[in-house]
């Protein structure tokens, strides 16, 4: 205890240190957290101190060191007048109240972007009333008219904590934890597949700057707690900088290990929990024991953070890894490093080791044990949480109405992207960047209000002239009906299936059969690229060239070279390309001749076996002169021959899972012994159901042949 005036300066210096801190909270916190929620954490910040010191005065100080009952709780000193005191016990007063405000403020940060401020003041007079002051009792309750004489059961049993890593910051962090599992997690924090998302502060700047606060103030926060002073502060204060820079290295290595990259909060956090875990230990450690205790605080502060996301519990500025768990291993480190001639308790390792974990395990029942219970219960009556819609505007507004030109900028804007309307400038606050901003919006609102009367008169035009169009396809799709005939043939011996389903309505799709002599049919079927009116007009101009061809005399390899060469010569400025197949069906010699050039490979059902007509060549209009091959197939009297386009099986359902040749061959390939129209009837149901609703991508031809059905 103070016991000179020196001694007492030394304390009020160091409560003024402890008070700056509220400062770097402050900072930190609202550095952390959203722009729309910054203004909220500081009012919190500001106000959780003023509350702290009405309730620790009122009621938390006679709790924590009136006189004891059974070294539980203390039982006077209510409303104290401190006019009537010496000043050792005033300034005394002046330093635990910094502490008592420590803890209550460390709860805003975990809780931040949703929970209402009259909860959070609810929270703070919680701490501040029972909880800090209970355990503060057990653990540094004293008597006032003996500074040396202990009164806690805690103390009594040997356990130590030299400046709060648990007396503050555990009690704090507990009481965080509680709150943070009712009110729930800010939204959108995690998906339903368990993806994390990172929540930027909007000013880590900000928050750096508050860190620093937080580490200069912690030179009263562990100094100070000497009580006078007296030989031991340099130390004190040294050991305090060896551990936050521990803390800060280690967390920052150890993230850019684990995370590929340097993250921008991990120095802020990790020097924090450095701090946080030598505040117990700090007066009975040698420099590098301190070190070493920064080192590991850093790590532990990164793995709980992990830990916290894994069981979607969202910690807004990272308070529980910093406070709570860095307060436990600060705690348990007094029994692993401290001094046990400094730290007086008559008790060996191991024994101090098993005190200090009874002391953890105490903290955690109090704090965790009131705190959850309490805030459940008012929770049923009093909702902690903001409603989803103020979350969403922000608590500056939405809690305060506090706002500012650029949220006034903003709100006007939302309300323009709600409703549509545009008709309206934003409002101008003449000379200030604000002001610019909207100035220069406005005129853009103005170009697009220009923009958007062109559209409507360039719209009555367009639905005009879509009418028009609307009736040129109409026209376009009777005259390639007219062209390409979509019903069933009976072809000499030949029964031929016809399947056309153009995706819109004029497809890219061409077949022709004809009958060229008695018992040898020819069918063409040809695939242009693309679809629609283009694919149209270029089955147009391949039908036109294959009807100058198709009665002379040439075979499905002539066909087909001279095909290529008329394209290219009379269409070459197009650029456009197509696949096709040519099949002769000789039914006296039964027999398939065939030519693709480029086409998927079709199919031959022929006794228990599939065949597949593979290309015999490249694509139509690439090189001219192209030399074609054919291929024969006996063609008996139960085969079948199924040709179509690329559009059966390029079709993809909402999955993004494609109907594929593969699928396509497998149907057919069950189709031995059906009739060959109800067997492409089956495939197109097939690939209905497939679909599901899904709308089709592309034209699909389906010709089936087979012989004749015998009566």
């Amino acid at each position: 205890m103070p016991k000179t005036n020196f001694d007492i300066l030394w304390i009020i210096l160091s409560s003024g240190l402890v008070f700056f801190m509220q400062a770097g909270f402050l900072c930190l916190e609202s550095g952390l957290t959203r722009t729309k929620n910054s203004i909220n954490v500081a009012i919190k910040n500001i106000t959780d101190f003023g509350i702290a010191t009405l309730v620790f005065y009122s009621i938390g100080f006679g709790l924590m060191f009136g006189a004891t009952y059974n070294g539980w709780i203390g039982k006077d000193m209510f409303f104290p007048d401190f006019s009537k005191t010496s000043p050792e016990t005033s300034v005394f007063f002046l330093f635990q109240l910094m502490f008592c405000g420590t803890a209550a403020t460390i709860v805003s940060g975990a809780v931040a972007e949703r929970m209402k401020f009259g909860a959070y003041i609810i929270v703070t007079t919680i701490i501040s009333s029972l909880i800090y002051p209970i355990f503060g009792h057990w653990v540094w309750g004293r008597d006032l008219q003996d500074w040396n004489q202990f009164t806690g059961w805690l103390a009594h049993l040997g356990f130590m904590d030299f400046a709060g890593s648990t007396a503050v910051h555990s009690v704090g962090g507990w009481v965080g934890l509680s709150a943070m599992i009712l009110i729930g997690n800010r939204t959108g924090k995690y998906g339903k597949d368990g993806s994390v998302r990172k929540i930027t502060g909007h000013n880590l700047p900000l928050a750096m700057l508050g860190t620093l606060i937080l580490w200069f103030g912690w030179i009263g926060f562990n100094g100070g707690s000497t009580l006078a002073f007296t030989s031991e502060v340099p130390k004190i204060i040294v050991n305090t900088m060896f551990a936050a820079s521990g803390g800060m290295a280690s967390s920052l290595i150890y993230g850019w290990i684990r995370l590929k990259y340097a993250e921008a909060t991990l120095p802020l956090n990790g020097t924090l929990a450095g701090l946080v875990a030598i505040t117990a230990p700090c007066n009975a450690v040698n420099s590098i024991e301190s070190l070493l205790i920064g080192l590991v605080a850093g790590i532990l502060m990164f793995e709980a953070g992990v830990i916290l996301d894994k069981l979607k519990l969202d910690d807004a500025v990272g308070a529980i890894p910093v406070h709570l768990v860095s307060g436990i291993w600060g705690t348990l480190a007094v029994g692993f490093f401290g001094d046990l001639s400094i730290l007086g308790t008559g008790l060996d390792r191991s024994t101090q080791i098993l005190i200090q974990l009874l002391g953890v395990v105490s903290c955690a029942i109090l704090s965790f044990g009131v705190s959850y219970p309490l805030l459940f219960i008012i929770h049923r009556f009093y909702s902690l949480r903001v409603s989803p819609q103020n979350e969403y505007q922000g608590l500056n507004y939405t809690e305060h109405r506090a706002t500012t030109e650029l949220i006034d900028l903003f709100l006007e804007m939302e309300y323009q992207k709600q409703t549509g309307d545009l008709s309206q400038d934003l409002s101008i606050e003449p000379f200030t960047e604000v002001g610019q901003i909207a100035e220069r919006y406005n005129l853009v609102l103005d170009k697009i209000r220009t923009n958007i009367k062109e559209k409507e008169t360039l719209a009555v035009e367009l639905e005009h002239n879509l009418s028009l169009l609307q009736s040129d396809l109409s026209t376009a799709r009777k005259i390639q009906s007219g062209i390409i005939s979509q019903e069933d043939k009976l072809t000499g011996d030949l029964e031929i299936t016809v399947r056309y389903l153009p995706l819109t309505e004029v497809g890219g799709d061409f077949f022709d059969i004809m009958e060229l002599r008695p018992g040898l049919t020819r069918v063409f079927l040809a695939d242009a690229t693309g679809h629609g009116v283009q694919a149209a007009l270029l089955t147009m101009a391949i039908k036109a060239i294959y009807e100058s061809l198709k009665r002379g005399i040439y075979s499905v390899t002539e066909i087909l070279y001279h095909l290529n060469n008329e394209f290219l010569h009379t269409f070459k400025n197009l650029n456009q390309f197509f696949t096709c197949i040519v099949v002769d069906i000789d039914t006296n010699m039964n027999l398939i001749r065939y030519s693709s050039a480029g086409h998927v490979p079709q199919y031959l059902i022929q006794d228990k076996d599939i065949h597949s007509l593979e290309k015999t060549g490249r694509i139509m209009g690439v090189i001219p002169n192209t030399k074609y091959t054919s291929n024969e197939i006996q063609f008996t009297q139960d085969s079948k021959v199924i040709l179509f386009t690329d559009g059966l099986f390029e079709q993809w359902n909402s999955q993004k899972e494609e109907f594929g040749e593969e699928r396509v061959e497998a149907i057919i390939g069950n189709l031995k012994g059906i009739p060959i129209g109800e067997g492409i009837d089956q495939i197109l149901k097939k690939l209905d159901e497939f679909l599901d609703g899904s709308p089709k991508q592309d034209d699909i031809s389906v010709l089936g042949i087979s012989r004749k059905t015998k009566k």
